[in-house]
């Protein structure tokens, strides 16, 4: 059988990058994908024809992408898609040169860096109107002045981290300079957020066009995650909030963004969405989406290559998703 095109999708060990390696071969499409270590998710899927080892893009950036323009040139790929933070912030950063030898559907560099800075996504949602929880920025104050502008118990949250690595819960003001100093050294300076009593938690996974015109927008609420302090979805299940989507598309469009992007909001106990987070990449339960019928990776492809797009404006509610190991056997222990 003739293949319809030749892709590379990088990250292998991402759950994500499984889901859009399957969206991809099931299409009949040749799909590669990369990682840093040889045995990952990806690499035992019947979708990837070969896989790839590159050097770390965390550690060698400069390496990594010239491997990638190596391999691509090679290969002669048709599109390029990265998938965690440091893979999707170098691509952004020399889509220009990768542009001259494939395919690259991607916001800007700046935005990009941007958005992986929770600290400044919060600053952009006061710019724009997007309610968030109270936020207290040490650059502008004494923190000392925490214990006047919050109640306990708050969240002491790194800037720039993912999962539930570098937040801290304060049950007292007695552990705050400690719990502050140990978040700082290892993350650099925090924000400190309220704690919001929630009803649920929901996210809006967002694909924006060349003009950032809505091509597709999907919503999913998280009904449990690990660790439960604030970790990825374990169990999540598709639905359809107007008021989240409509947040997370007001945020995007007035930055004019472009691709694919994640918006995290915790619904608190009145309804209202607060941002949490933008995750300015592909997300972890994307496979969520593509069972109920929105399939971002084919999409982002369709307006890369400028083929004929069509909006997707209606999606099966109601799927479910589980990373059930060994994640949901973990929330199961972490609950008891």
């Amino acid at each position: 059988m003739q293949t319809r095109g030749k892709i590379l999708v990088t990250d292998g060990r991402s759950l994500a990058a499984l889901a859009i390696a399957r969206s991809f071969g099931e299409k009949g499409f040749e799909v590669h994908c990369g990682e840093e270590f040889s045995l990952n998710v990806t690499s035992f899927s019947k979708y990837v024809k070969k896989t790839w080892i590159y050097p770390s893009p965390e550690s060698q950036p400069e390496s990594f992408i010239e491997e990638i323009k190596n391999i691509t040139a090679k290969e002669k790929f048709d599109m390029i898609i990265p998938v965690r933070d440091a893979a999707t912030l170098l691509i952004a950063k020399h889509a220009d040169d990768l542009s001259e030898i494939t395919n690259v559907f991607s916001a800007e560099y700046d935005l990009i860096e941007t958005l992986q800075d929770k600290g400044k996504t919060i600053r952009l949602a006061e710019r724009y109107g997007i309610p968030h929880p109270k936020t207290f920025f040490p650059e502008d104050g004494d923190i000392k002045n925490v214990a006047a502008t919050f109640k306990t118990p708050f969240l002491i949250r790194a800037r720039i981290s993912s999962g539930s690595r570098g937040i801290a819960y304060v049950r007292s003001l007695s552990e705050f300079e400690q719990q502050y100093e140990s978040i700082k050294k290892a993350f650099g300076e925090p924000i400190i957020q309220e704690y919001v009593q929630k009803q649920s938690y929901c996210t809006a996974c967002v694909l924006l066009d060349h003009n950032s015109r809505e091509v597709a927008a999907f919503t999913y609420e998280r009904v449990k995650e690990y660790p439960i302090s604030g970790g990825p979805t374990v169990v999540g299940i598709s639905c359809d909030n107007p008021q989240v989507k409509a947040y997370a598309l007001q945020l995007l469009q007035s930055l004019k963004w472009k691709g694919v992007a994640e918006v995290e909001f915790i619904i608190d106990k009145d309804g209202i969405p607060k941002l949490l987070e933008v995750n300015p990449r592909y997300w972890m339960p994307l496979k969520l989406a593509l069972r109920s019928g929105v399939d971002f990776p084919y999409l982002q492809y369709q307006l890369a290559t400028g083929k004929k797009i069509d909006k997707v404006l209606e999606y099966q509610l109601g799927v479910k998703y589980r990373w059930m190991l060994p994640n949901e056997i973990l929330w199961l222990f972490q609950t008891k």
